[in-house]
């Protein structure tokens, strides 16, 4: 069996993200590395991996604008103490969304040099042809 797509981005994009939002508020937040690990809900090892790029640095989300712009909403929000854990993790999901969308999968080579150049090859052909692949499981478009 393949692995799922879902493993795929817990493995990569999601810790590409906590990356680009530890940049942002060590480097341009002013945050100390330990109250960027408090306010992501990690360790400050882990902010520093992140800062280093030895966490998170498997995809490069900076060449899509719209993903930048989400993550320094994030991480204004959190640096500001205007986001609550739930808005900030819709913002999460909606940075993940866009990397998707955007075919960050298909315009990297995470699966080509990993086991999951067939999880990476699926999430590319899901995210292109949703709408149509969720017609033929359901006749109202959707799994319900």
């Amino acid at each position: 069996m393949i692995a799922q797509p879902c493993e795929l981005v817990v493995k990569t994009l999601i810790p590409a993200i906590r990356a680009m939002v530890a940049r942002e508020l060590v480097m341009n937040s002013g945050k100390k590395q330990v109250e960027a690990a408090e306010l992501l809900g990690v360790t400050q090892a882990a902010i520093s991996q992140y800062l280093r790029g030895t966490r998170g640095g498997k995809l490069r989300l900076d060449k899509y604008p719209e993903v930048i712009s989400i993550v320094k909403r994030l991480a204004r929000g959190l640096a500001e103490g205007k986001l609550g854990k739930d808005e900030a993790a819709i913002l999460v999901c909606e940075a993940c969304y866009t990397a998707r969308k955007l075919g960050v999968f298909c315009d990297s080579d995470v699966g080509s040099r990993e086991k999951y150049a067939e999880t990476a090859q699926l999430i590319c052909k899901y995210d292109a042809m949703r709408p149509e692949l969720l017609k033929k499981v359901s006749p109202k478009g959707s799994l319900d």
